[in-house]
C-alpha cells in the first residue's frame, strides 16, 4: 500500500461520523422546538434547565462537526503532500492534524452523549421513575 493512500482509509469513517452527527443536530433541533414551544405556553422550571442543556449539546455537536470536516480536510491535503512527496514531512504532519481533529471529535462526542444522559435523567427523576 502506498502511504499516500494511508489517509484515504479515514474517509469512510469521518463521512459516517458527520452523517451520525447530523442526524443528532436534527433530531436536537426538533425536541428543542418542541420543548420551546410548550415552555412558551406554559413556563416550567424544568424545560428551562432541558434548553439549557440543548443548547449546550447543539454547540458540542456544531464543535463536533467542525472537527470532523477539518479531519477530512487534513486527510485530502495529507494525501495531496504525500503524492507530490512535499518537503519536510508535510504529509505526515497534515495526517496527524487530520488525526487529532478526528479524535477530538470523538472526544466531544461522549461528553455530549453524557449530557444526553444527564437531560433525560432529569425527565425520569421529575416522573419518578426508580433507579437502576
Amino acid at each position: 500500500m502506498n502511504s499516500s493512500s494511508i489517509p484515504a482509509l479515514m474517509f469512510p469513517a469521518i463521512s459516517l461520523l458527520c452523517l451520525a452527527y447530523t442526524n443528532r443536530f436534527l433530531g436536537l433541533t426538533g425536541v428543542a422546538r418542541g420543548i420551546l414551544k410548550e415552555h412558551l405556553a406554559a413556563p416550567q422550571p424544568h424545560w428551562e434547565v432541558q434548553l439549557l442543556n440543548i443548547r449546550h449539546r447543539l454547540y458540542l455537536i456544531k464543535r463536533m462537526q467542525m472537527l470532523g470536516l477539518g479531519a477530512l480536510l487534513c486527510a485530502a491535503l495529507s494525501m495531496g503532500l504525500m503524492y507530490f512527496d512535499a518537503p519536510w514531512r508535510m504529509g505526515e504532519i497534515a495526517l496527524a492534524f487530520a488525526l487529532v481533529c478526528f479524535i477530538s471529535s470523538l472526544g466531544i462526542c461522549v461528553h455530549e452523549i453524557t449530557l444526553s444522559i444527564d437531560a433525560i435523567e432529569v425527565e425520569f427523576r421529575r416522573a419518578k421513575v426508580p433507579e437502576v
